[in-house]
């Protein structure tokens, strides 16, 4: 359980630099400095700490050493040290002095090979060179601080829930391309806006239950505030380390497997990154359940359960991928496609006038159909449009109702037969009309948690006459999840 701690002589000259860098600012990065700050750790989950520790500047050379209190105080206690290493700096003097001063780690952007005697993370934007880098945590270095955009027209086109901002698709790529290492998203709080405590709550939600971390990081406010042990700070505090402490309690669910009657196959390259990080962000908008997949470990993943698979990179698949593809879809299955996708299987379905607007032509393929899009770079909220409209909602394992700055997503353990449905609300605060989730097949129970709740809620089941079930859902604002068992 990671956290950003801002200390040292280094971490005050690289402020420096920033328009935002005051004397006030000065005092405070020295305050954090001090090895006795480190108490309110005591009784969190966290137990790792990200220090700068060279960024190719003179104060690199004495970084060590005005850290070694606070480093050997924290060891004392049971916490790890990450130090960053960024910029020009000399990595391999960075490495040196690292393991001199007992750091369990560094962090940089480029992983050196071999063995360097102390392990490094491997810290950068997302793309191929990140998810294939040979480190067993991934600093995700272009995480976004999660909520309703006040200012950005994201891309994506108009769509009848507002966007949302979240770093599920970032986390979802992250666990298809790279599944066995643990995930790190890196972002700090906005610096225009002082950020109120339920900010932070959804960010660690937001990447919580997505299965990964997020590195904690407090505005400048809170830390001046935290280091003068100011009671709204302190209060502040504790309801942020309550919620971790509640992931931390139920983090076996990130062993479980994402539920979706979609599964969407990319190798997310970064040439067509946008696409498929639109695709992934736009899903859960249109209240769409889906599944990830690497396109190589598709090869040999279980399709059971599927109806639609979207294979979106742009050029085909190799032959026995595409072999695989097609006979799932001969099956009885959907499979949609970009447009390359040279001598399609199958024969042209006469559409009727009315769904001539789709951006996928249809062909009927054995059981079931191929829809290959019509152009080369289509938009991506109308691809996901069409894609629904052509599933339908019929299949849908769970659903959503109301809740309008709400996502969701279905996970079960199989072999347990247990389940649970994460519901993370953007707005940060409860809505008027409580949210309903459906099933279409019911379990034996339901019970609610979340951290703003003393302890698990029970849910009555309500029948639905056309099928299936409903679960009335308490006010949240920001996270709760439904448990499910079989």
């Amino acid at each position: 359980m990671p956290m950003r701690w801002p200390a040292g002589p280094l971490e005050v000259a690289v402020r420096q630099k920033g328009k935002d860098f005051t004397s006030e600012l000065d005092g405070v990065l020295r305050k954090w400095q001090d090895p006795s700050l480190l108490s309110l750790l005591q009784g969190t989950p966290i137990n790792c700490l990200v220090v700068r520790w060279a960024s190719g500047l003179p104060e690199d050379a004495g970084q060590p050493q005005a850290l070694k209190p606070l480093i050997e105080t924290g060891r004392q206690a049971g916490l790890d040290f990450v130090g960053l290493v960024e910029g020009s700096a000399d990595k391999a003097a960075a490495v040196e002095t690292a393991r001199a001063a007992g750091l369990s780690a560094l962090a940089m952007e480029s992983v050196p090979p071999g063995n360097s005697g102390i392990p490094v993370i491997a810290w950068a934007k997302s793309g191929g060179a990140l998810w294939s880098s040979d480190s067993a945590v991934l600093g995700i270095s272009d995480g976004i601080w999660p909520g309703v955009p006040l200012e950005k027209t994201p891309t994506g086109g108009p769509t009848n829930l507002p966007w949302l901002d979240s770093n599920g698709a970032l986390l979802a790529m992250a666990k298809a391309l790279a599944p066995d290492k643990a995930a790190w998203i890196v972002v700090d709080p906005p610096k225009k806006a002082k950020p109120a405590v339920e900010n932070y709550l959804l960010t660690v939600a937001d990447t919580e239950a997505y299965g990964g971390r997020w590195l904690i990081s407090l505005d400048d406010g809170m830390r001046a505030d935290l280091a003068a042990k100011k009671a709204p700070a302190l209060d502040a505090w504790k309801k942020i380390a309550g919620e971790l402490a509640f992931f931390e309690q139920n983090r076996a669910a990130g062993n479980f497997e994402r539920m979706g009657r979609l599964a969407v196959i990319s190798d997310f390259a970064d040439s067509d990154r946008a696409f498929g990080e639109d695709v992934l962000n736009l899903l859960p908008r249109l209240r769409e359940p889906f599944r990830v997949m690497a396109r190589e470990a598709a090869l040999t993943a279980s399709f059971k359960g599927l109806q639609g698979i979207f294979y979106m990179d742009p050029e085909p698949p190799d032959p026995g991928l595409r072999k695989r593809l097609t006979a799932f879809a001969s099956g009885g299955g959907t499979l949609f496609a970009r447009s390359k996708w040279p001598q399609p299987e199958g024969s042209p379905i006469r559409l009727s006038s009315a769904e001539e607007y789709l951006l996928f032509g249809i062909r009927s393929l054995g059981n079931g159909r191929l829809a290959v899009a019509k152009e080369d770079n289509p938009d991506t909220y109308f691809t996901c449009a069409d894609i629904q409209n052509i599933l339908s909602h019929r299949g849908d394992p769970a659903r959503l109702y109301n809740g309008a700055s709400m996502n969701y997503f279905f996970q079960v353990a199989g072999r347990q037969g247990q389940g649970i449905i994460h519901v993370l609300n953007y707005s940060r605060r409860p809505g008027s009309d409580n949210a309903l989730v459906y099933l279409k097949a019911p379990y034996r129970s339901a019970r609610f948690v979340s951290p703003e709740i003393a302890s698990p809620v029970a849910l009555p089941w309500e029948a639905q006459e056309s099928g299936g079930c409903e679960l009335s859902l308490p006010k949240i604002s920001v996270y709760g999840a439904v448990r499910l068992e079989a």
